[in-house]
């Protein structure tokens, strides 16, 4: 199926975001959206991003559902970070079989380290685990002095405290509290914007923006289509309807590596100015039959 015929099956209007979530994405969206003309009432995001800025993601997410009554993206590959943020604003995922979301876990530049970042929950885990070896720690060693010394539970209590101070204060002492603050802002940032957009689309199940910002291991953490299901109340396969914009994003991956910098096309739009160059240069003499002219859709990609 051509990607002329994929979009004439979609009862709606489709745009293709391409590459990291960041403000000049955003308006490039949004000068798309506000160009088009004869807007229909369904939207279809495809969406492939390694993720970016959440403030971005909230703003497009944020766009989409003011231009459109339904919402639905398309997740043919990577949707990660900012990328899972900007679903939770949508009506419907329609879920590849290669397609995977990630933890909302926001990004932050590691401290005296250039072009590298570190999860948001990186301190925090790392706290809990500190939690759970003080707690091992101290009960250790108070098992060991009352049991082994014979001496009284407070006195053994005392050294066992003293013991696991002595151990945990110079581990504890490397924590930076403005650092600290910074993690807890960021993890604030994602869970205030993601309940914001849940409170318009109603997408996710209960507890699932929870389990998004602080329930996974890792930032680049899996979460497929299967997982998806028990956060996302709509996740659905590509059907007769969206199968070809599918297939068509995965041939665009398959040529294309995700960077940073976005694409944004109205592809709907791209296609109908192609088809009217195509018109014009028909209708006029080529001076040149031995080169063909690139089109806007092919400078792209």
């Amino acid at each position: 199926m051509s990607v002329e015929e994929a979009v004439s099956n979609y009862s709606g209007d489709v745009f293709l975001y391409y590459g990291g979530i960041s403000r000049d994405g955003y308006c490039q969206l949004s000068d798309a959206l506000e160009k088009r003309e004869n807007k229909k009432e369904k939207v279809c995001l495809i969406l492939v991003t390694y993720g970016g800025n959440p403030d971005a993601g909230y703003r497009i997410a944020r766009a989409l559902r003011h231009h459109y009554k339904e919402v639905e993206i398309l997740i043919p590959d990577v949707c990660k970070s900012a990328g899972t943020l900007l679903c939770i604003g949508a009506n419907k995922l329609i879920f590849g079989d290669r397609g995977e979301l990630g933890p909302l876990d926001i990004q932050l530049s590691k401290p005296d380290e250039m072009f590298e970042n570190m999860s948001g929950l990186d301190i925090l885990q790392a706290l809990n685990a500190l939690e759970a070896q003080v707690l091992k720690s101290f009960k250790n060693y108070l098992v060991d002095i009352r049991g082994g010394c014979r001496l009284k539970t407070k006195i053994a209590a005392d050294i066992a405290a003293k013991l696991t101070d002595g151990f945990i204060a110079p581990i504890s002492a490397k924590i930076d509290p403005v650092t600290l603050g910074e993690h807890q802002r960021a993890m604030q940032i994602a869970y205030d914007y993601g309940e914001r957009l849940n409170d318009s689309s109603k997408s996710l199940h209960t507890k699932a923006l929870g389990k998004l910002i602080a329930s996974y291991p890792s930032h680049g953490f899996v979460i497929d289509r299967k997982e998806a299901k028990t956060l996302f109340k709509n996740v659905s396969y590509p059907d007769n309807e969206t199968s070809g914009l599918y297939f068509w994003a995965r041939d665009i991956i398959k040529h294309n590596t995700i960077e940073d910098k976005a694409i944004v096309l109205d592809v709907g739009c791209e296609l109908d100015n192609e088809r009217k160059e195509d018109e014009h240069t028909n209708n006029e003499e080529p001076e040149n039959t031995s080169e063909t002219e690139e089109s806007n859709y092919e400078k792209n990609f």
